[in-house]
Parts: C-alpha cells; structure tokens; sequence
C-alpha cells in the first residue's frame, strides 16, 4: 500500500437472496475520492446515538452514492449479517469506512460510549 492508497472497509449489500449486509476490506486510491467528492462534513456525533437497520440511500440529484467516514476520534460501531444476529464491528482514530448498501436489509450502527468524531465524504457512484 502506498501513501496515495488507502485501506478501508466497505458495507455493502451481498448478492443474497435475503440480501444481508457484509463488510469486506479495499483499497482505494486517494485521487478517487477527490475526483468522486461531493462534499466533505467533519461530524461530531453524541455518545450513545443508535440506528436500527437502515440503508446508504441513493443520493436525489447523484443517485447511487458512497457515505466515507474517516473516524478522527472515539468509536464507531457498524453491525452487519443476519437480523437474528448482527456482528459487530468496531472502527476508532485513523479507520476508513465506506457505505453503498443501498439495497437489502442495510446494516445497523452505534455511537461508542465517548461520542464520535468523524469527516464524512460524500462521493459520486459506489466504490466496489
């Protein structure tokens, strides 16, 4: 991995009948990110803040869209899988984590226990 890449993880809806959520790892390069950029938000998030089951929405004038989170402090908790049994994972300081569910079941996430801080970039098409 160079300077120019970055290693992430990705939730994104698996080609399941029952189309659960799954998050693997990519690498992307940082001149993508620029060149797909539609705005970029640094986000402080209350402890605690919790949403069930829910999708990365396609954007109304862009449509399909990616939501990257780049965690700068606290934690951030993604759940994924099965409804019946979620798993959790767990993103802190320095993780990458992109969003383009934008179909299926969606996936589920969680404020850490001291609040969040986060830049949030929105980007043009979904990153595979």
């Amino acid at each position: 991995m160079t300077k120019d890449t970055l290693e992430m993880s990705l939730v994104r809806a698996r080609c399941v009948p029952d189309g659960r959520s799954e998050i693997i790892s990519i690498r992307v390069d940082r001149d993508l990110i620029e060149e797909r950029l539609i705005s970029r938000t640094e986000e402080v998030l209350e402890p605690g803040r919790s949403r069930a089951l829910h999708l990365a929405a396609d954007h109304p004038l862009h449509g399909p869209v990616t939501y990257l989170q780049h965690i700068t402090a606290g934690a951030f908790f993604v759940y994924v899988g099965s409804p019946e049994q979620l798993e959790e994972h767990v993103f802190g300081p320095g993780d990458w984590v992109a969003f383009n569910d934008n179909h299926g079941l969606g996936h589920a996430s969680k404020v850490g226990p001291d609040g969040c801080t986060r830049m949030f970039h929105l980007l043009r098409g979904q990153l595979s």
